[in-house]
């Protein structure tokens, strides 16, 4: 079996192994490219399977890191069971390196299968329901600016600033991610300013009449900025009877507003899958305690750059990592229990480390455990 990118001439190839995969109608006067590179595997010649490989740079601790994001996996029916996604994923973890790819995202349509290339899922994520007419206690607001195309510089800077907060949000380099004809699309972004004249939030939404005013982002630097956000959207509770704001976690600031407000309901959105490919580069970036603290992981890796013991002294919140091909170890852990220990931000203690799948402690050392504390972690892009 051949892994490679494909070449421009068959992109149609692919569409239609996308297509048979996704069960969607072939237009062959539609299909006939594709924006970002696929690699695919074929199979004497013919192409059976392929991934859209888009990149992303990702906040993790502060640090930007190049971060793979795969899409559209499909494969042929009657080539199934033959490795051919799995030999994709193989291909894109050994060259990861040469790519400067420390994470990897996908959206699993079944987290056991990905376990097995090594992914982990680690956003959950709520849409949260609330009644508009339980919202009175939030003041109304009218200080916003809708968002026509010629103010992306402003509101791109306001989205880079937002993505230092919250781990595993991306940054965005490009116009395609807000929408610039609200009237046109039915797809409308406003924006704030705070006292200084400076964009500290927005909000994109579509109304659907007289159901519901659905949110796909809300992004914010300060409780005022939320508060009047909210404020704005209840200028639409004469037509439309629900809120509805998605890609929320557990304790997200808008979780923490909403448990102000009587009949809100929480229904799961899915989430992300995540895996590491650098775990040197990774356990560099994080951010680290002042206080002094030693741990050492056992990796078990099918990737070269990421087999063995890692060895991590920290302090100041810093931190030498040393990799080895093998020695003593604190805790051991499969790529997909790395992930949840290390990416998920969900600020694991011994006690409830040992119900990660996976995962094995040697040794009675909590200095990981310090190391990794709880983090706000949402991944997720317009396109993905």
């Amino acid at each position: 079996m051949e892994i490679r990118y494909i070449t421009p001439d068959e992109a149609v190839d692919f569409l239609k192994v996308s297509a048979a995969s996704f069960i969607w109608k072939f237009d062959a006067e539609v299909d006939k490219a594709v924006d970002v590179p696929v690699m695919a595997a074929f199979h004497d010649g013919k192409l059976i399977a392929g991934v859209e490989v888009f990149n992303f740079r990702t906040n993790y601790c502060g640090n930007f890191l190049n971060t793979v994001v795969l899409s559209g996996v499909c494969s042929l029916p009657e080539y199934r069971r033959m490795g051919g996604i799995k030999e994709i994923n193989s291909k894109i973890g050994n060259i990861a390196l040469e790519n400067d790819w420390t994470l990897g995202f996908l959206a699993p349509f079944s987290i056991s299968y990905y376990e097995k290339f090594g992914y982990a899922n680690l956003n959950r994520m709520f849409a949260i329901k609330a009644p508009f007419s339980n919202m009175t206690h939030i003041e109304r607001n009218t200080d916003v600016i809708l968002y026509d195309g010629s103010q992306y510089e402003e509101i791109n800077a306001l989205h880079a600033k937002c993505a230092v907060r919250e781990n595993l949000l991306t940054l965005r380099n490009d116009k395609k991610y807000f929408c610039d004809t609200p009237l046109e699309n039915a797809d409308y972004t406003y924006f704030r300013r705070d006292k200084n004249g400076v964009a500290d939030g927005y909000v994109r939404f579509k109304v659907n009449r007289p159901d519901s005013l659905t949110v796909d982002e809300l992004f914010f630097l300060s409780p005022e900025a939320l508060y009047g956000l909210i404020g704005f959207l209840r200028n639409y509770d004469g037509i439309v009877k629900t809120l509805i704001v998605k890609k929320q976690y557990p304790g997200s600031p808008f979780a923490c507003l909403a448990d102000r407000i009587d009949g809100v309901t929480y229904e799961y959105n899915g989430g992300s899958a995540g895996r590491i490919y650098d775990m040197k580069k990774l356990l560099e970036s994080n951010s680290y305690p002042d206080e002094h603290g030693f741990f050492r992981i056992l990796s078990q890796d099918e990737f070269t750059q990421n087999q063995g013991v890692f060895e991590v002294e920290y302090e100041h919140g810093k931190a030498n990592v040393t990799h080895k091909t093998s020695g003593n170890y604190d805790i051991s852990l499969t790529p997909p229990a790395a992930a949840r220990l290390l990416l998920a931000g969900e600020g694991h203690t011994r006690d409830t480390a040992i119900y990660i799948n996976g995962l094995q402690l040697n040794s009675d050392n909590n200095d990981l455990f310090k190391a990794f504390p709880y983090r706000p972690t949402l991944f997720f892009d317009s396109d993905i």
